[in-house]
């Protein structure tokens, strides 16, 4: 784990050496993401949820996080090929930094961001105590999640580019933009199967829903991060003998 700080700091450090523009990009990326989207569905295609923005915030935000994480921990391994190959570093300390780095950065826009937004329609303070209570199985599932398929790029040159396809279809089939309650009951049973949403729904909850039912959405986090958590390391004990061939 000292390995992954140390890397991670190194990163942090090299992305905002001498530049104003890679910080502000990490604000104004999920900021005109944000802004746009909450503009289009709340203002012309009335979706009608209680303060909007801030529903839409609690989800999104996490969102980008997943996606961006997906983007550049896909092919953490076989850009790192050289490295893994030369250095005693075990490759998931490689991806942790990245991951971490990305971490960094979501927490960094998503309070910018929540503050002034929160500001605007009253938020119950007290929710915000739940906020990073919800970030830890999230990031257990996101690192994990990750792992898996850096993995499985290392065998399948082909896995980011699926995956980029595929989260592009799960963000609309995960309510984000819209609440679970806009689904038939009949069909809710399908998004309870969804890892993305199991993982979103408690920030949701903690922003924006009813603290009731907080307690319950927690705890199926925490356990599809621990199912994904054991998927990825299954994986990774019967790659891992054939791994540095493939590199």
């Amino acid at each position: 784990m000292r390995q992954a700080v140390i890397l991670t700091a190194a990163s942090l450090k090299t992305r905002y050496r001498n530049t104003v523009s890679g910080l502000v990009w990490v604000i104004l990326n999920p900021l005109l993401i944000f802004g746009a989207q909450a503009f289009v569905f709340h203002n012309v295609l009335h979706i009608n949820v209680a303060n909007y923005p801030l529903f839409l915030l609690s989800g999104l935000l996490p969102w980008v996080f997943l996606v961006q994480s997906v983007e550049m921990g896909t092919g953490a391994f076989t850009q790192s090929g050289k490295l893994l190959k030369s250095f005693p570093v075990h490759p998931f300390v490689i991806l942790s930094s990245q991951i971490l780095d990305n971490l960094f950065n979501f927490l960094l826009s998503f309070t910018i961001i929540l503050l002034p937004t929160a500001l605007a329609f009253h938020f119950d303070w007290p929710r915000y105590l739940l906020v990073p209570l919800s970030i830890i199985p999230l990031f257990i599932f996101v690192i994990s999640f990750v792992f898996l398929l850096a993995t499985v790029q290392v065998f399948f040159w082909d896995t980011r580019f699926v995956m980029s396809f595929a989260m592009s279809v799960a963000f609309y089939m995960t309510p984000i933009i819209y609440p679970i309650e806009f689904i038939e009951e009949k069909y809710r049973w399908i998004i309870s199967l969804n890892p993305f949403w199991q993982v979103l729904h408690p920030f949701q909850i903690a922003i924006s829903g009813d603290l009731h039912l907080y307690s319950a959405s927690l705890a199926n986090s925490f356990l599809t991060a621990a199912l994904m958590a054991g998927l990825a390391f299954i994986n990774w004990g019967r790659s891992k003998n054939e791994f540095y061939f493939y590199i």
